[in-house]
């Protein structure tokens, strides 16, 4: 009875051990799976973040983008300031255009006066016996010869008289570009430039000054200010630097303002500017001038 007994203890230990060591080995086999799963996630999001785009080297090419196109632009205002004053009395040639006559042009007038003289001459002779030759066209195109390089003359001096005071002026403020731009500053373009026009306004001493552009651009982003400029010139025919009146907040075109306690030498030349929310500056106006 007793063997019996110890039989059955020691069966029951060894089936109880090897119950244990089942469950250990489940238990184990469990774990290398859920450690081989892991290390399988991980390689794979290591792959995944070795495999994404370098942003480092995008905002470095992007940052380098930029610096060339801030150099390009800084060598565009820089030839438009150069060349101002230049387009300036270009412009204002053009506004009130002054006819230049060639040698052709004025060979191909001579002859076309003179035959159309000889035809009237033809209809209002009775005869040809009355018919005289025609001495006195001549002599009246040979006045208007003589006139005319006289009015050349004339408006030459005062094309070089503009010219020449357009060149005394000092040059225009610098417009840096910013050193840092947002990606959807690319899909707008630079602010347009303003078309300025100044009058009087009451007492002599104030001045109004409007501006607007000749047509707006949809793709242009949405200005932030614009910058008033003003230049004195003084009795010895030199003018002062660019002075700034203020800053205007931007609202929609056209726009105006009034300036007071305007008084100088000679002349007042103005110029605006505008910037756009991303700190873009555009061109500058042409000059505009007003007399003391």
């Amino acid at each position: 009875m007793f063997l019996f007994l110890a039989l059955h203890v020691k069966l029951k230990r060894k089936e109880t051990s090897q119950n244990v060591e089942k469950i250990i080995a489940d238990k184990v086999v469990t774990a290398v799976e859920q450690s081989d799963y892991k290390m399988k996630n991980l390689m794979e999001r290591i792959n995944e973040v070795n495999s994404e785009p370098k942003y480092d080297a995008r905002i470095q090419k992007l940052e380098a983008h930029v610096r060339k196109i801030k150099r390009r632009g800084d060598a565009v205002f820089a030839y438009i300031r150069k060349f101002r004053s230049l387009g300036s009395s270009q412009s204002q040639r053009s506004k009130n255009p002054v006819v230049d006559l060639t040698e052709e042009d004025r060979a191909a007038r001579l002859k076309e006066e003179s035959l159309v003289t000889q035809e009237l001459d033809q209809q209002l002779e009775p005869s040809s016996k009355l018919k005289q030759p025609s001495s006195t066209p001549p002599v009246a195109i040979k006045e208007e010869n003589q006139s005319v390089p006289e009015e050349d003359r004339v408006s030459s001096s005062v094309q070089l008289e503009e010219e020449a005071w357009h060149s005394k002026l000092p040059p225009f403020p610098d417009t840096p570009f910013p050193k840092e731009l947002p990606v959807v500053a690319a899909s707008h373009n630079l602010p347009q430039k303003p078309v300025v026009k100044l009058a009087r306004i009451g007492s002599a001493q104030e001045l109004g000054i409007a501006w607007n552009v000749d047509r707006k651009d949809p793709h242009a982003a949405e200005m932030d200010c614009y910058y008033i400029y003003v230049s004195h010139e003084h009795k010895n025919g030199t003018f002062s630097g660019w002075k700034c009146l203020g800053e205007i907040k931007a609202m929609a075109l056209p726009m105006a303002c009034k300036v007071s306690d305007c008084k100088g030498d000679k002349r007042l030349c103005f110029i605006v500017v505008g910037k756009d929310v991303f700190g873009r500056y555009g061109p500058y106006s042409d000059i505009r001038t007003v007399a003391p």
